[in-house]
Order: C-alpha cells, then sequence, then structure tokens
C-alpha cells in the first residue's frame, strides 16, 4: 500500500482510487502494486545518481504508471489488455484529461512522465524516445517488471495468467517462446500458445532490463523464480522434456541476472 499522502500527486492517486471497489482483489493489488513499483523506482532513481528534479519526475511517472489499470478494471473485470483496452494508454490519457500534472510541471515535464506511462507496458520503447525521456521510460519499465515476479510469485493465478495454475500439467513449452529466452529476448505476446508460455514468458521481462540496479533488486527479493521452481518441485510439469526445458530457461536468465548485478 501507499503510505499516507506526502504529496499533492500521491494524495490525487488516493482519492482517485477510493471510488473503486476496495474489497475487489483486483483493486487491492494494483494499489498494493503501484506502492512497489514507486519503492523500486525510487531506489533505481537513487543509483542513477539523478538529480532532485530527475528523481521527483521518475516517482511521479511511477506513482501513475497504472492508473489506467483502475478503469479497466471497472469496465471489463480483467487485466488483460487484449480483452479489454490497452490500460496504458488509457492511464495517459486520464493523466491528460484530468490534468493532474498540470499544476506542478512545466508542459516539457507533463509530456515526459504522460510518454512513460504510455509506453511502458510496450514491448521496446519508441526509437524516438531519447535522452531524459527514454531513461525515465526505462526506470518505470524495470520497476513495473520488478514487482510483476512479486505479484506472479504470490498472487491468485488467474490474475497474473488469465488460467488457473492447474493448466499447466499436460502443457508444453511451444518452441518459439523458448527459444526467444535461450537467445536473450523478451516473447512476444502472439507467440505465446499454451498456458506455460505465459509463465515463460515473465522471464523475458529479464533481458529488458536497463539498470544493473534492476538486477540487484530482482535478485534480492528473490521472486523471479518462483512460480516455476514451485512447478517443478510440485511435479505440476510432468513431461520430461518440458521440466529439462524449464530447468535450462532458469539457469539461463539466473546467470544473466548475476551478469547484470557486475556490470
Amino acid at each position: 500500500m501507499i503510505k499516507p499522502a506526502q504529496t499533492k500527486q500521491e494524495k490525487f492517486f488516493d482519492e482517485y482510487v477510493k471510488p473503486y471497489d476496495p474489497t475487489d482483489p483486483k483493486i487491492a493489488l494494483k494499489i498494493e502494486h503501484t506502492g512497489y513499483v514507486v519503492q523500486a523506482a525510487d531506489q533505481i532513481a537513487k543509483s542513477l545518481e539523478l538529480n532532485d528534479q530527475q528523481k521527483q519526475l521518475a516517482h511521479v511517472a511511477a506513482l501513475f504508471h497504472d492508473i489506467g489499470r483502475f478503469e479497466q478494471v471497472r469496465r471489463y473485470h480483467t487485466f488483460f489488455d487484449s480483452q479489454s483496452v490497452d490500460h496504458a494508454a488509457l492511464g495517459a490519457s486520464i493523466l491528460k484529461e484530468e490534468k493532474i500534472l498540470a499544476d506542478d510541471f512545466s508542459l516539457d515535464q507533463q509530456t515526459q512522465i504522460i510518454e512513460a506511462v504510455r509506453v511502458h507496458s510496450m514491448l521496446a520503447i519508441p526509437d524516438q524516445h531519447v535522452g531524459w525521456q527514454r531513461t525515465l521510460d526505462q526506470i518505470v519499465r524495470d520497476a513495473d517488471k520488478i514487482d510483476i515476479f512479486r505479484v506472479a510469485a504470490t498472487q491468485d493465478a488467474i490474475d497474473t495468467s488469465g488460467q488457473p495454475i492447474t493448466a499447466i500439467q499436460h502443457a508444453t513449452i511451444t518452441p518459439i517462446v523458448y527459444d526467444s529466452i535461450m537467445s536473450g529476448k523478451s516473447v512476444l505476446r502472439s507467440d505465446r500458445q499454451t498456458a506455460l508460455d505465459m509463465w515463460i514468458s515473465f522471464l523475458g521481462f529479464v533481458f529488458d532490463l536497463n539498470f544493473s540496479k534492476s538486477a540487484d533488486l530482482i535478485l534480492e527479493a528473490g521472486y523471479w523464480n518462483i512460480p516455476l521452481q514451485n512447478m517443478l518441485d510440485e511435479n505440476l510439469i510432468t513431461d520430461h522434456k518440458t521440466r529439462h526445458e524449464v530447468e535450462m530457461l532458469l539457469e539461463k536468465t539466473k546467470q544473466y541476472l548475476i551478469q547484470m548485478t557486475q556490470q
């Protein structure tokens, strides 16, 4: 949960989420997620030795990165953009329409925050985003991914993957998904074909990280491998070939994270 509001933007966030059903696990999940993403963004920004203004922009962009999720859940009762609406684009629109940033930030700063929110869930940052804008995008994207690992390890599998955990019992890994991770690439949503592919695709987040601090935080938290390791330990994955592939992917991801911390 976000701590009691200290800034105008934090107060706005608290007031904005009040009308949404606090007993809905999806709403509670996203409030909690926001708090963790802000914490991660603050730590990344500190590690980069940014100036105070840049740290503030990173903090605010992280605070509002998922502001579109609440309306998405209210309207569609799902977190899956493919079944509803692009939550990042919706969040950017809400920030513009509500003029949340207008009184405290210049037009350029408002645009920077809104753009960071808009692109945070894209497969890649647009090429035209360069300089400070790109750095801000990277901070928000990394912070979001860091906490997604916690969410995937601790929250309801249906909210995380769209299917109950038992759906992976007879599932295999689609070859292109396996090859993507082994090649150090993120997995395209369109390449996911099986229930296990979704869980494997989370590992691809690691290869899109931008800062050594992000890898530090992921390894320190220890959530990144829990879902797949539990599937192995509990024999939910019974096919011998698939078990071996999962083990290979986990090792590949671990080694990459370790290498990133040494950069």
